[in-house]
């Protein structure tokens, strides 16, 4: 299993580098390169792909390995997959060798056993990389292999570039590594790096489309502390918010951009269900603000312009249409381009980092009491149950005669129902599922229908918006507030009855 951090660089970012005193200071011996060159292998219909899995065999001089890598996981930062290596002849993979290294009851192993898969392999595509290697040795004692490329990957007529730095833990703590990448931040501008060499190629050459990455379930251990569950729900926040920086920065699907944003309210919610336990630097509280804000308008005018405008307009008078949706299009498109922007910037970068740090090196237990450390060391089904019951009250209350309430107050009700939501989905893996399941459906009912009010209270404020500002859309904008108005009036009773269906029902614990 390797863990490594990947940071992308300029082009002429390299050599300033490899000179900083930081990074001379912990090589344990000189720098050495390589030039690597790697062809890639799949089937015609790209079967390795499908199932998560890249080959390549790489050639550094005269010998060559052969390396089969999982798709792996992104926790906190680090790339965490399997790989199984093995030198080979020549350059073409070898299925024998690796059959010998992947245990057969695998999904894995089934796949390099199935019989034809050898007699299929053909070259896909090929990279072709300067190496810069240094082994470091971190203060705390951690050794690290820094390794700069430099090059580019081919498939078939198209390119792109590397200009990666990766740094693979080989012994140590993952805090200290984010720690020594922030100082290197500080003197050489970076991106974080969110695909692999072999994404890189696949895309060149399948023109593959980003998709949007949901949470993961959570699963729980029943004898888990309160400070593991709080590490393992918010290495999956943080797995969320990353597996969606690529498809805001690079792609083009509204989903992107919100599943991210629901990472991050995933993670603030988290941070406020164990703030009596765990307290959250405020800096990095600014931070995530920030980039919440950053992605917002994004969201918002992407909901607006592909999904409640084509709704609104399905039918309506042609001379009514074309005004609205083109300026809703262009301001969404502005918006997300700024959100990009956000995302793709060393600020943005520098907040995940820290963020991993914090995450990795538990500084909240600083100035802790013995009963504070006490809690931290507690029962988490303990924990869940009174932050379940105690966030199933807040709703309660701020729920009262829901149907009726001004949007104010609708709002807060709706952060409620939110909140418990997530703390439902956090902890629901603690208690059966059956004990769990009509609660959860009835909460999410609510929620997704308080998130559908929520999104036309937004939509008719931007459409007042574009009233104001563009005469010639005031027409259509005036249509489709009055539509939705009528929408939200009309919904009233359906929300009534779920309301009234869940103030009944107590929370699974």
């Amino acid at each position: 299993m390797e863990r490594e951090l990947k940071l992308e660089l300029q082009q002429d970012q390299a050599d300033a580098l490899l000179a900083l005193p930081l990074v001379a200071s912990f090589c344990v011996e000189p720098p050495h390169e390589a030039l690597l060159v790697s062809t890639y292998f799949d089937t015609p219909g790209l079967r390795l792909r499908q199932h998560g899995v890249s080959l390549r065999v790489r050639q550094a001089g005269a010998h060559y390995v052969q390396t089969l890598k999982t798709r792996g996981t992104r926790q906190a930062g680090l790339y965490a997959r399997d790989e199984f290596e093995s030198a080979v002849p020549t350059n073409r993979p070898d299925l024998d060798a690796l059959r010998a290294l992947v245990p057969g009851t695998t999904d894995l192993g089934l796949l390099i056993r199935e019989g034809d898969l050898a007699d299929q392999l053909q070259p896909v595509f090929v990279t072709n990389v300067q190496r810069t290697v240094a082994l470091l040795r971190l203060p705390q004692g951690d050794e690290v292999e820094l390794a700069l490329d430099r090059g580019i990957v081919q498939a078939g007529d198209a390119t792109a570039p590397i200009r990666e730095l990766e740094m693979e833990i080989q012994a140590g703590n993952a805090a200290h590594l984010y720690a020594f990448a922030l100082h290197l931040l500080a003197s050489v501008p970076m991106r974080l790096s969110r695909v692999s060499k072999g994404d890189r190629g696949y895309e060149l050459l399948a023109g593959m489309r980003l998709e949007a990455v949901h949470a993961q379930p959570l699963k729980l251990g029943r004898k888990v502390t309160v400070e593991t569950v709080f590490q393992v729900i918010a290495r999956n926040c943080l797995a969320q918010i990353c597996g969606n920086e690529r498809g805001v920065i690079c792609g083009d699907a509204p989903e992107s951009v919100h599943q991210m944003r629901v990472g991050l309210r995933r993670l603030r919610s988290a941070l406020d269900l164990f703030a009596t336990s765990i307290v959250f630097p405020t800096g990095l509280v600014a931070e995530l603000n920030w980039i919440a804000g950053e992605l917002g308008p994004a969201r918002d005018w992407e909901v607006l312009a592909n999904t409640t405008l084509p709704a609104v307009f399905k039918g309506a008078p042609e001379d009514l249409l074309t005004e609205p949706l083109h300026s809703v299009a262009a301001m969404a498109g502005e918006k997300r381009r700024h959100a990009a922007q956000a995302v793709d910037s060393e600020r943005y970068t520098r907040l995940i980092l820290e963020l991993c740090r914090w995450l990795e090196s538990a500084d909240w237990r600083r100035d802790l009491d013995e009963t504070q450390r006490a809690s931290l060391a507690g029962s988490a089904s303990d924990f869940a149950l009174a932050r379940l019951h105690e966030r199933h009250r807040k709703l309660l209350k701020r729920g009262r005669g829901l149907a009726r309430l001004d949007p104010r107050r609708l709002h807060r009700a709706r952060i409620a129902a939110k909140k418990l939501r997530y703390a439902t989905e956090f902890f629901g893996s603690l208690y059966p599922e059956k004990r769990t399941r009509r609660y959860r459906d009835l909460l999410a009912r609510l929620q997704d229908d308080l998130g559908w009010r929520n999104d036309m209270t937004v939509a008719d404020g931007l459409l007042g918006r574009l009233q104001n500002e563009q005469q010639e859309a005031c027409a259509g904008a005036s249509y489709a507030r009055g539509y939705i108005a009528a929408l939200v009036s009309a919904d009233k009773e359906a929300l009534r009855r779920i309301w009234k269906r869940f103030k009944v029902i107590s929370p699974p614990v």
